[in-house]
């Protein structure tokens, strides 16, 4: 089925509602009654107040259109809250809508559980679920599970704070059967305040897949796009991607402990992501790779302090040494992780961060395999003022082809084995105010057309700027063009933004 622009079903969802009378309900009860006569086209919405349910509102096999989704939303966005046991339980269902709730339920179950779904959309709605004092399991917010789900999106809404171990969003789909969810699309949300957990594991904010999935090498195509995460800092794994296939793009990550965790999986993209710290303290970290063939490329970090697994970037070792994860199999366990192999990172912009971990010196944990046959290059590493670190931590590592990066400090280049990665030279950057204080290229910069020709092909930079050849080193293509991205503030994501 050929899937319509997200541009375009807004279109369609606006015109419907505005042609299509809708049924207001006041109460659950008044709800379950409009509950059998859903079909295509229905719109219900739920007037202002408090919807208290035992078990959660459950809608088996409901099935709208493309052109006539099921809607069910608040009548007044943020003014139907939904209390009690639990929120959405959908299974089943199609081209179904749900819109401008508040959810501020028991958290130990979901607000939103999709089941079987595709083409569902939960939207401009706000999440503070009650945490338990004791949990009893992990709390997750919205998940999507099962064979058959696909297509679904999650976005424009807004998930609160979070101390319990679980994930506001967790794309999954079947490990029994080692189906991923896919072609799900998480985008223009707003995360904020996942709380330290001091090394517990569970409290990734994004999951996508799971260790059956990932270590079969199975495929979700998730795409991760135009999220604003804040204080997100639960563990060391802030997004965890345990499935092939997914892209990770145009986020702004402040302030956020852990690293966007490459888990399990092959041919992930992680491009165009502004990763910065603004305040003092440890952990804040960038990217981190397990897996094969995954791209890295057009990022901008700034100001990250963590180190090895939460390094600004982290190429760590792994369990095993296979052609990809599809080989794992049923062999996995927690630490289950394949050495980074095949991966490209380039075009990349790293300031005043502390250094880039390349492989361990000593084994841990089992992980033995050392990374591989990766590629760093057209890269920019800058430190603005004095650090007593170097850039690089350089650990085992095989077959890297490092080269051609650009590399500057305030203090005599470095003599350590790695900087023959770099040509040292003073990268004449402006500090500009654009969204957030940024260090940007100039016309007088030498990282213009610097960078060197690659098989790989991009075709922009992380402003959205045309990348023309020869290409600049770096996150940016110098431009003197408006940015078509910048960091993303508030007022672009969540319920409210345009």
């Amino acid at each position: 089925m050929k899937t319509r622009h997200p541009h375009a079903l807004l279109a369609a969802l606006l015109l419907i509602s505005a042609t299509v009378s809708a049924e207001v309900v006041a109460s659950t009860d008044a709800f379950s009654k409009a509950f059998s006569s859903l079909a295509p086209g229905s719109v219900i919405e739920f007037a202002d107040g408090t919807y208290t349910t035992k078990g959660g509102t459950k809608l088996v096999g409901k099935k709208g259109t493309e052109e006539r989704p099921i809607v069910l939303q608040a009548q007044h966005r943020g003014n139907a809250m939904i209390a009690g046991g639990a929120g959405f339980i959908l299974k089943d269902c199609e081209h179904v809508v749900l819109e401008g709730f508040v959810f501020e339920h028991d958290a130990d179950q979901q607000s939103v559980m999709l089941e079987n779904c595709h083409h569902v959309r939960v939207t401009r709605n706000t999440f503070r679920p009650v945490e338990r004092a004791k949990p009893r399991h992990w709390e997750h917010w919205v998940t999507v599970d099962g064979a058959s789900s696909g297509e679904n999106r999650i976005d424009h809404n807004s998930f609160g704070r979070k101390v319990n171990r679980g994930s506001p969003v967790f794309v999954r789909g079947d490990d029994v059967a080692l189906v991923c969810s896919q072609h799900d699309r998480i985008d223009h949300n707003h995360f904020s305040d996942v709380v330290f957990a001091n090394g517990e594991n569970g409290h990734e904010t994004i999951r996508t897949g799971g260790n059956d999935l990932g270590a079969s090498g199975r495929s979700s195509f998730t795409v991760i796009e135009d999220n604003l995460l804040e204080h997100c800092s639960g563990e060391d794994e802030l997004m965890s991607l345990k499935s092939s296939d997914n892209i990770v793009r145009n986020n702004t990550l402040i302030n956020c402990r852990g690293a966007i965790c490459m888990r399990l999986g092959n041919r992930n993209v992680a491009s165009g992501n502004f990763i910065i710290a603004t305040e003092d303290g440890p952990g804040f970290g960038g990217i981190k790779l397990y897996g094969f063939e995954h791209r890295v490329f057009n990022n901008y970090f700034s100001g990250l302090t963590g180190r090895r697994h939460d390094a600004p970037f982290a190429l760590v070792p792994g369990m095993y040494d296979t052609p990809t994860t599809d080989n794992i199999g049923k062999k996995y366990d927690d630490n289950t992780a394949s050495a980074p192999t095949r991966c490209w990172i380039a075009f990349n912009t790293w300031v005043d961060c502390s250094p880039l971990q390349f492989g361990f010196e000593k084994e841990e944990k089992g992980r033995q395999h050392a990374p591989g046959a990766c590629v760093f290059i057209n890269n920019l590493i800058v430190r603005t003022k004095p650090a007593p670190t170097p850039f690089i931590n350089l650990g085992r590592v095989r077959d890297l082809q490092a080269h051609d990066n650009l590399g500057y400090a305030v203090e005599p280049a470095p003599a350590a084995e790695w900087a023959r990665w770099f040509r040292f030279e003073e990268p004449r950057l402006l500090l500009t105010e654009n969204g957030m204080t940024m260090w940007r290229l100039t016309a007088q910069s030498p990282a213009i057309n610097a960078g060197v020709e690659d098989s790989m092909k991009i075709r922009d930079d992380i402003f959205g700027h045309v990348r023309n050849r020869p290409y600049d080193v770096g996150a940016e293509e110098y431009s003197q063009e408006t940015a078509v991205r910048i960091v993303l503030t508030a007022d672009k994501v969540g319920p409210d933004a345009p």
